[in-house]
């Protein structure tokens, strides 16, 4: 199947509906293609914000410094401030402008970005509020609960692996109650993320995923969003959460054995 690039960079962003999402998720199972088409993309986004970064980064030149500041102030016809004073304002609303875009962009590559929690009050990571989507959707699914399913998981630890760019490694916890039952990949706050799907007994699903990260989290937090429990921590290069339904009490015994076999 094919897609739109224009679709697959919105995929990519978390702009598309849960239908179309789940509709380039399952073809992407399928589509080596496909996969190959998104993991260009993957790498096209993040040479760009490099070079964006590079070009924020980079000082301004003295000549184009020294122009500025001796250019001549033209005369405004009826202009309500001094001609001095609104090259002064103007100045200063352009650098506003700068400084506001830069954040945006630079804040937008960033897992770390929050969105506000309005049930709890706090500031979530925009990617702990996606996951939390996510499961809600897939958490449902019985046929269609993973991408690749736990008979392929070495192919599947290595394809979420190269995507992800961080090792993934779906870890045994079936001492938790919990069967392996595959994975897929998600994007969230922007980035690629790896989900590991369990069950246990009653059919109810406990999420692990993943993603990489410069920024890892520096402690260990328990969340409640929608009706979901969530633990999140971080290692070197890497952000988990654990996700399951809210009246769970194992969810941090879980985190724990994740954090020592990851």
């Amino acid at each position: 199947m094919s897609f739109d690039p224009v679709k697959l960079s919105a995929y990519l962003d978390g702009e598309l509906s849960a239908v179309e999402t789940a509709e380039i998720e399952t073809a992407l199972q399928q589509d080596q293609a496909l996969q190959g088409e998104l993991e260009m993309l993957i790498q096209g986004q993040e040479i760009g914000l490099a070079d964006l970064n590079a070009a924020l980064e980079a000082p301004v030149p003295e000549g184009l410094i020294a122009a500025i500041e001796t250019a001549p102030v033209p005369e405004v016809a009826n202009s309500p401030l001094p001609p001095q004073r609104f090259a002064l304002v103007a100045a200063t609303v352009l650098a506003a402008f700068v400084g506001v875009s830069s954040g945006y962009f630079l804040g937008a590559s960033q897992p770390n970005t929050q969105v506000a929690n309005v049930a709890g009050g706090e500031l979530l990571p925009e990617w702990v509020s996606d996951v939390a989507d996510y499961h809600r959707v897939y958490a449902k699914e019985g046929r269609h609960l993973v991408e690749v399913g736990a008979d392929e998981q070495e192919h599947l630890e290595t394809w979420l692996t190269k995507v992800v760019g961080a090792e993934v490694i779906a870890p045994d916890l079936s001492h938790h109650g919990l069967t392996f039952e595959g994975g897929r990949l998600l994007v969230a706050a922007g980035k690629p993320v790896a989900q590991l799907m369990y069950t246990d007994a009653t059919q109810r699903v406990v999420a692990l995923c993943l993603l990489q990260t410069d920024t890892p989290a520096a402690q260990v937090e328990t969340r409640s969003l929608h009706e979901f429990e969530m633990v999140t921590w971080g290692d070197t290069n890497r952000n988990f959460i654990v996700i399951g339904d809210e009246d769970r009490q194992d969810l941090g015994a879980i985190a724990e054995t994740v954090a020592q076999e990851v």
